[in-house]
Parts: structure tokens; C-alpha cells; sequence
């Protein structure tokens, strides 16, 4: 199989569209990598809040899932990044031999039984409190402020600001809603590439979560990165998927 034969779909993380894959897309496909971008239901610029709230994760994992399904037998690569681990995996499993391989950017990744939330923070406070702002906001999950972007050390004012600017309101139910998966995430033919401001990949797995620590079978990798390295390494970022989507439609490393 050669990897034009395959298309890599980029999904973005809570709050964001495609937009944010755009510039990695846009350089993925000038080394000669099919690379596209989806954006996930309810955060489409200007929805109603209703609407976006009424959205849960398995409509987003089935509107992943038509989206490969509609350009035929086709194989796929999933590349996923924070939140959008939960949709890539779960959209995985229901795709099956469809989808070469999975590409995980300091995502969460699903448990069966149970939500992103339950995997939340450092403690029952903080999850107590992360649902209790959710209901407050009438079942919206908001974004961070600029202010709260400044904590991000690696981001340019730029980089503030086009968040800023453009992050949305994400749909609650889809960190509340429980995962249902009829095989493990350890399963599925999977990176899992952590994330750390500094250091290397010892340091940057110490966060992982329990699944990718678990995968006996996953490549392991990682970046040097704050939360979101399509920004602020996005040269690293290409150069990285390049490899693995080579690794998984080549077999080359």
C-alpha cells in the first residue's frame, strides 16, 4: 500500500474547528501526504448555545465515522489531539481494519464505561467543580480566556490571541458521556505522543494516561510542547506525523 492510498483526517481538540489542523494539513500535503481536517459538530463558528449543548460524543464519533465511510473503503489515519482522542478511538472501534493506525497528541483516550471527566484533573474536586461549571453554563464546556492563555509559556501574543479569537463553546455531554468500545484502546494500532514544555520522554510520559502507559504495542513518542503544538512547534508536529504516517502506510520508521 503506498501512502497515497490512504488519507490521514486531523481532528481537532475542545473548542476548536479545522482551522486549527489547517497549517499542518496545508504542509502534510505538500510532502505528499493526503491530509484533511473535520470540524466536529456544535463548533461550527455561530451555533446556537442550545444546539452546540444538545451534542454528545457518540455524534461525534458517528459523525467521524460517516465522514471515512463516505469516501468508500478507502483506509484511514486518525490523528487526534487533546479531547479528540475520545472520538478518534471510539470512531476506531467501530471502523475496525478500516483505520491504519491512530496518531494521539496529548490526548485523552477512552475507557469503556467511562467519561473524559472521570479522568479529569487531580482530583474529585476538581472534576465536582469542571461539571458544576458545565451545568452553569447551561451545558457548555467554555474556553479559557486570554488571560488564562498567558499560563501557556510557549505561545506567542500572536498564538493568544487567534485562540482568543477563535475558540468556541464546546459541548458538555461530550466529557460527561461515558465511552462505549467493544475492545480496548491498547488494541487498536496507535502512537501515543506526549507532551512536555521541557525535558524529554521520560518526563513527558509521566503524564500520559493510564491506557497509552498500558500499550504494550504502542510506538511511543514525544514532543516539546505546551498544550498545543500545532502553534507552537508546528514544524516538530510535521515532521513528526510525516514519520508516523509513513511508519503506518509504508511500514517505514
Amino acid at each position: 500500500m503506498t501512502g497515497a492510498a490512504a488519507t490521514t483526517v486531523l481532528v481537532p481538540g475542545a473548542w476548536m474547528g479545522g482551522w486549527i489542523w489547517q497549517p499542518t494539513a496545508e504542509r502534510m500535503r505538500e510532502r505528499g501526504i493526503e491530509a484533511e481536517t473535520i470540524t466536529l459538530r456544535g463548533l461550527e463558528a455561530g451555533e446556537p448555545r442550545a444546539a452546540v449543548a444538545a451534542v454528545g460524543l457518540d455524534d461525534h464519533i458517528g459523525q467521524l465515522v460517516e465522514h471515512v465511510e463516505e469516501k468508500g473503503p478507502r483506509p484511514v489515519i486518525l490523528v487526534s489531539h487533546s479531547y479528540s482522542g475520545m472520538v478518534t478511538a471510539g470512531a476506531a472501534d467501530r471502523l475496525g481494519g478500516q483505520v491504519l493506525g491512530l496518531i494521539h497528541l496529548g490526548a485523552f483516550l477512552p475507557r469503556n464505561g467511562r467519561s473524559l471527566l472521570e479522568d479529569w484533573g487531580s482530583s474529585d474536586s476538581e472534576r465536582a467543580q469542571e461539571r458544576a461549571e458545565i451545568e452553569a453554563a447551561g451545558g457548555l464546556w467554555l474556553p479559557p480566556t486570554r488571560d488564562m492563555l498567558e499560563h501557556q509559556s510557549d505561545l506567542t501574543p500572536s498564538d493568544r490571541d487567534l485562540l482568543a479569537s477563535e475558540l468556541t463553546a464546546h459541548p458538555g455531554r461530550t466529557i460527561t458521556d461515558r465511552a462505549v468500545l467493544s475492545a480496548p484502546v491498547e488494541q487498536q494500532p496507535s502512537t501515543y505522543v506526549a507532551l512536555t514544555p521541557s525535558g524529554g520522554l521520560d518526563a513527558a510520559w509521566r503524564e500520559a494516561p493510564p491506557a497509552a502507559k498500558a500499550a504494550t504495542g504502542w510506538r511511543r513518542t514525544h514532543l516539546v510542547s505546551g498544550h498545543w503544538p500545532m502553534l507552537s512547534a508546528l514544524q516538530a508536529t510535521v515532521d513528526l506525523l510525516e514519520a508516523e504516517v509513513r511508519h503506518y502506510t509504508l511500514g517505514r520508521v
